[in-house]
């Protein structure tokens, strides 16, 4: 199994294994090791058990031969060089007020009137549109136009491999203080979690009778795999 070492360990005195439990040390090569107790928990039994080795980044388990088999597959499937996604996101102004730019074309394609039906407005206005490609893990900070930033941490989801997670979502707009230094105003801020190659929209207003929002259409897919 690629990416998983496995090593005997000797009981310190005084331990007790049941007859049909077996003791295994899964050494981790890509993933910590704190992060693996998602995958294994969900497989072990009643009297199953896990113990993690940060220091060693290993993660020793003991269960019934069949539990472990099952905890060694998922952890050779999940133990693997970190994924690397491409993020498309754009941000729209959306109005209802009566001064408000004329209607734009459908924001996504994909999502035909079914976007315009959902929501309560009648103009968007797309001022920025952010593509990146960044590896899970990463912490990202990018600039779409000159006044809107957008930071997250990328994740992957163990559970989910068809979907993607943006952690710690903050999407920001530089504006001039009343001393004239510019000035981050907050606009969303959020985690999301995205199925790839199907796109996904969040809102934030003041209220939910602004008449105001500010939209962010999301579309993410693995690099290098359209």
């Amino acid at each position: 199994m690629r990416g998983l070492g496995v090593a005997v360990v000797v009981l310190a005195a005084g331990s007790v294994l049941a007859a049909d439990q077996n003791l295994r040390v899964f050494k981790l090569h890509y993933r910590p090791a704190h992060d693996a107790a998602s995958v294994v928990e969900p497989l072990l039994s009643s009297e199953g058990s896990v113990l993690l080795q940060p220091g060693l980044n290993a993660i020793t388990v003991r269960d019934a031969p069949a539990v472990l088999e099952r905890v060694a597959q998922a952890l050779a499937a999940w133990d693997v060089a970190p994924q690397t996604y491409t993020l498309h996101i754009r941000v729209f102004l959306a109005s209802r007020e009566t001064r408000a730019p004329a209607l734009t074309p459908t924001p996504v394609p994909d999502l035909g009137e079914r976007f315009f039906q959902l929501f309560p407005y009648t103009s968007y206005e797309e001022v920025a549109s952010f593509r990146v490609t960044a590896a899970d893990g990463s912490r990202v900070e990018t600039a779409g136009s000159d006044r809107y930033l957008l930071r997250f941490v990328v994740r992957g989801v163990p559970q989910s491999p068809e979907r993607v997670q943006l952690a710690g979502l903050e999407l920001m707009r530089r504006e001039q203080g009343a001393g004239g230094d510019e000035v981050l105003k907050p606009l969303v801020h959020s985690t999301v979690t995205l199925l790839l190659k199907q796109h996904s929209v969040i809102g934030s207003a003041r209220s939910e009778g602004a008449n105001r929002a500010v939209f962010l259409v999301f579309f993410a897919e693995r690099a290098g795999k359209p």
